[in-house]
């Protein structure tokens, strides 16, 4: 079953200079991870919470001194198929079933510029049907990584596109 996580929310956090508000869209903040102390480079973790989704930002950069902002670069691309095989091989690992991609797309600012490589994908975990959004960005020299799931429903698509909108106007007002 998907719910949120079992925390009390918190204030804004600021990670490698990204202040990740308390509240985006109608998700609040929640839980944060720290993963960057015992593996540098792997960065930092933040959970938003919203009933029946389970949304985690990632900020890391891989012990890499620069990322591009520049979808098409070679960094963005490489980590959005690394991503895209995380989640293959959890059907490999059997915590996920029957993993599909459905959707490639970039989402764009409201200047036109792409801002967000996102893959949609549909699988079971859990016994439950769910809808996946996956999308990456360079920011700052750091890779942002969103992971949207929620229990499969008609809406998510727009829910989740909603969320990522929201975010636009944070990472680039």
């Amino acid at each position: 079953m998907l719910t949120a996580a079992a925390s009390v929310a918190q204030a804004a956090v600021t990670y490698y200079g990204l202040t990740f508000p308390e509240r985006v869209a109608d998700a609040q903040i929640g839980t944060t991870h720290d993963f960057e102390t015992k593996d540098p480079g792997l960065g930092y973790s933040v959970r938003y919470q919203k009933p029946g989704w389970g949304i985690d930002i990632y900020i890391y950069d891989l012990g890499r001194s620069s990322i591009p902002s520049d979808l098409g670069s070679d960094a963005l691309k490489a980590q959005i198929k690394q991503a895209q095989g995380d989640i293959f091989e959890q059907q490999q690992r059997g915590t996920y079933a029957n993993v599909k991609m459905t959707r490639s797309y970039v989402i764009k600012d409201t200047a036109g510029r792409s801002r967000f490589l996102c893959e949609a994908f549909t699988y079971a975990r859990q016994n439950v049907d769910v809808d996946s959004y996956l999308c990456l960005t360079g920011w700052n020299d750091k890779f942002i990584k969103f992971r949207l799931t929620a229990a499969r429903g008609s809406r998510n698509a727009a829910e989740a596109l909603r969320f990522m909108e929201a975010w636009l106007r944070v990472l680039w007002p």
